[in-house]
């Protein structure tokens, strides 16, 4: 969050009585001619003013806030302009601001006639026709001087914003090729831009301190003033925040995270079974792979090994018989 300290205007109209009743110069004594006094004693009348504001040290004060804008489209026979847009800042739940908020100072796009909008009461708002989006500058002036103003930089949107489709094939025709889209809106449904922040006042003074705790801003006051828009079609649309839809949200995610957590380790443990088994498995076919190979290989080891033939000790082959006979019978011849 980004706050600029930046002073008020001479035209500014006087603070409220919450806050006159603080200052030195509500008991002053009649007043005198400044040439009367010299320029050292006035000095040290007005230095009583710094001190007064005493700071409530190790003190933390939070003022939530909502600001944005909402637009809606005209009848197309307007001749210029396209929709009807309120710029604002509310309370969440519409609660009313004004007792920590002095004013609040719109600065809208040069175009416009009068671009500075300056309101001090709520509801904080300005509703313009137009046909363009521009940023414009919120100022949040608080009821002590003491404090910074706040400085808010917001788009005004008038048209909803363009999605890419990514489930559209593409046809060649230009027609859901996968281009942007905007999303789909009810006809007279506005398009609403806004935000929700905290404001945090770090020490914060006394008085101050004790505007927003006893007045309409105490989170703690259960009959809390509200502030309604001026337009009924924009106060038709305020969301409103709470702490208790929050807390649904938080619920569901719990129990979201709490089913997927369950769901987790069913897997895991149906993981865990399927690698028992499959290693059961593995085991039971290494064990009969490893007895087939025993039972293959044993018949090969056992068979008996052929005796080698020998040769008859005494005579002649019958080779060497034949070869005898015929040289005998060349001899008788």
């Amino acid at each position: 969050m980004t706050s600029v300290a930046a002073p008020a205007p001479a035209s500014a109209p006087a603070p409220t009585s919450s806050l006159t009743a603080i200052a030195p110069t509500a008991r002053a004594p009649t007043p005198t001619p400044s040439t009367s006094l010299p320029q050292n004693q006035s000095s040290t009348t007005t230095q009583p003013q710094t001190h007064i504001q005493t700071r409530l040290e190790n003190t933390t004060l939070c003022v939530p806030i909502v600001y944005g804008s909402m637009a809606f489209p005209l009848p197309k026979n307007e001749e210029y302009n396209t929709h009807r847009w309120t710029l604002f800042v509310r309370g969440p739940n519409n609660e009313d601001l004004s007792q920590g908020i002095a004013k609040v100072v719109f600065q809208l796009h040069p175009s416009f006639e009068q671009p500075v909008r300056e309101l001090t009461a709520p509801p904080f708002e300005v509703t313009e026709k137009g046909w363009g989006e521009f940023e414009a500058s919120v100022r949040i002036v608080w009821r002590d001087p003491a404090e910074k103003a706040l400085v808010l930089m917001h788009m005004i949107k008038l048209y909803p914003p363009i999605e890419k489709n990514i489930n559209v094939l593409g046809t060649g025709t230009g027609v859901g090729d996968g281009g942007t889209v905007g999303k789909e809106k009810k006809e007279g449904e506005p398009v609403i831009h806004e935000f929700y922040d905290e404001v945090v006042f770090t020490d914060p003074t006394e008085s101050f301190h004790q505007q927003l705790l006893s007045g309409s801003m105490s989170t703690g006051n259960g009959n809390i003033p509200k502030v309604e828009s001026q337009e009924p079609r924009v106060q038709e649309y305020f969301k409103p925040y709470s702490d208790e839809e929050d807390f649904k949200q938080l619920l569901e995610a719990q129990k979201f995270l709490e089913n997927e957590l369950i769901s987790v380790k069913d897997r895991i443990l149906r993981a865990d079974c399927a690698k028992n088994e499959l290693e059961r498995a593995l085991t039971e076919v290494a064990a009969k792979a490893k007895t087939l190979v025993q039972a293959v290989a044993a018949p090969a080891s056992a068979a008996p090994v052929p005796a080698k033939r020998k040769k008859p000790s005494g005579g002649a082959s019958k080779k060497s018989k034949t070869t005898a006979v015929a040289s005998a019978a060349t001899i008788n011849k």
